[in-house]
């Protein structure tokens, strides 16, 4: 852990030797750690590594089978949440616990707002403390807007906020820049090294391993539920983090080599003057044209709020009735009126949230699977040959489970997203809409997706990839059409830009180029 002055300071969190195990699976076994204020401990480990279990168990949300906790140098017995808090840990989950109908205050004081005569909330005071917490996070909205009407990342943004108004001793972060847009994260990590400093300590997860490097003291490693790695941060290569947490090397994206120009290919989706109207009189699409070709990846590059979920609810049929401008799809003019017309015309969605809107978490992996194409496996209004279809498209895709008929819920992040995809890759599509499609997934599956990615392009479907993460987004694309405020400001080949030079298109005032005085840009 910590080393040379800060070793000798004493422990805020220790744990030594938890085993945890559900059913005939152990998912923990003999883990150990020591946590230090001022210590930022980057816990990492692919899916099913027991890194949420840990996590859960040190903030009280599991309890383990056996080991020892101590807080401050006491033994610990935490048996809720509420126990965590009250020791001074504080836990932001992946899956974010918000109450949708209550305010953003609301939510950030949740069983603790702030009291005048009578035991009286006390508003004021309680929306004055949220704004200045928000403030830090560098989030805009009003502390008495409603948490429905934000966006993911405006979620974890709240939820993070929450856990900082505890003023707990530890914080527990995981997966806290998933949601994040690359200015969003960069508050954030500045935020946790200024905390850092006046000896808040942190145990967090992240996929992006570039953060870690970023933010992180140190590095301890989970394979199959033991420790294979405890080190400083400076001690570690990234190659030598991949092989850690995999077990193996990992070929990532690369960006080498080069595509086939965009224009030599036919064209499989035209938009020109797209727009969608927003909240009030604000565009949240406005004038985007562009060309998708034949095979190609076109990457969609943005802070949160540019459009890029909006431009692809239009493609998708999600905003029938709310936006204006056209679109051709195979040469004939495309208006989807639904979600069905657009699946009906060969387009997929993997949206954004895959446990919201793109799984029915109760339901069986077959199920999932098979939902897009019920149409392809009825027969007189009856279903059959679901398992085998579902079976094939597990295999195909590598989903681990322990069969179709396993609850869909219980299996890791990137498991379901492979669920998800296979579900869309069913139906065969032309035109394949992604949105954030690695978020919250480990560099094994990240892997596997790139490796489709190539697969599905070589065949000729045609992408539209939004993704938060640059480097990939870059690695991935044939080009990238960068929007900021809902409009185009650029629209780059590959290789013709860096993540700096995104960010300069894609952040208010920067330059726009000239193509993007007009509409449309093929």
């Amino acid at each position: 852990m910590l080393k040379a002055a800060t070793q000798t300071v004493a422990a805020v969190l220790e744990a030594r030797d938890l085993w945890k195990s559900f059913g005939a699976t152990t998912v923990l076994q003999g883990v150990s750690l020591t946590l230090r204020p001022g210590q930022v401990l980057a816990l990492m480990g692919v899916n099913g590594a027991g890194k949420s279990t840990l996590m859960n168990i040190l903030c009280g949300a599991a309890r383990p089978d056996r080991g020892v906790l101590e807080i401050g140098g006491r033994p610990a017995s935490l048996r809720s949440p509420a126990d965590a808090h009250r020791a001074g840990l504080a836990m932001v989950h992946q899956e974010l616990q918000l109450a949708p109908e209550l305010s953003i205050a609301e939510n950030i004081f949740l069983g603790r707002p702030p009291t005048k005569g009578l035991g009286l909330v006390d508003r004021s005071t309680m929306n004055a403390a949220a704004a200045e917490h928000l403030a830090r996070l560098g989030v805009s909205r009003a502390p008495t807007e409603r948490v429905a009407g934000l966006s993911v990342a405006e979620r974890q943004l709240v939820e993070i906020a929450s856990a900082l108004a505890t003023e707990a001793r530890v914080l527990i972060l995981d997966e806290p820049t998933a949601a994040l847009s690359a200015t969003e994260a960069g508050t954030l990590l500045a935020l946790i090294r200024t905390l850092r400093s006046q000896g808040v300590a942190f145990i967090f997860t992240s996929h992006r391993l570039d953060e870690v490097f970023a933010v992180a003291t140190d590095v301890m490693v989970l394979r199959d539920g033991r420790v294979v790695r405890d080190a400083p941060a400076a001690d570690l290569s990234r190659a030598d983090l991949i092989r850690d947490m995999v077990g193996r090397g990992v070929v990532e994206p690369g960006g080498s080599g080069t595509a086939p120009r965009a224009d030599t290919r036919a064209v499989r989706l035209e938009l020109a003057g797209v727009t969608r109207r927003g909240a009030g009189l604000r565009r949240s699409v406005d004038g985007v044209g562009v060309r998708l070709h034949e095979g190609e990846v076109l990457g969609l590059a943005g802070l949160m709020g540019a459009g890029r979920t909006e431009l692809l609810e239009v493609v998708a049929g999600v905003a029938a009735e709310g936006w204006t401008g056209r679109m051709r799809l195979g040469g004939h003019d495309y208006r989807p009126r639904t979600p069905r017309d657009a699946i009906a015309a060969g387009v997929a969605y993997v949206t954004e949230d895959r446990k919201a809107t793109g799984l029915v978490l109760g339901q069986s992996v077959a199920a999932n699977i098979c939902l897009a194409s019920l149409d392809r496996l009825s027969r007189a209004g009856w279903l059959s040959g679901e398992a085998a279809f579902a079976d094939d498209m597990m295999r195909r895709l590598s989903v681990r489970a322990a069969g179709p008929g396993q609850p869909v819920g219980e299996l890791s992040g990137g498991n379901q997203q492979k669920v998800v995809m296979a579900k869309w890759l069913a139906r065969r599509p032309d035109v394949l809409l992604l949105d954030e499609p690695t978020r919250g997934v480990d560099v094994g599956a990240k892997a596997a997706f790139y490796e489709l990615l190539a697969q599905l392009s070589a065949t000729g479907v045609s992408t539209l990839l939004a993704s938060s993460d640059w480097p990939e987004l870059m690695a991935l694309s044939d080009r990238i059409l960068v929007l900021r405020d809902g409009r185009p400001t650029a629209l780059f080949g590959r290789g013709e830009a860096t993540a700096e030079t995104l960010l300069d298109y894609a952040s208010a005032g920067g330059p726009v180029q000239p193509d993007f005085q007009r509409s449309e840009a093929a």
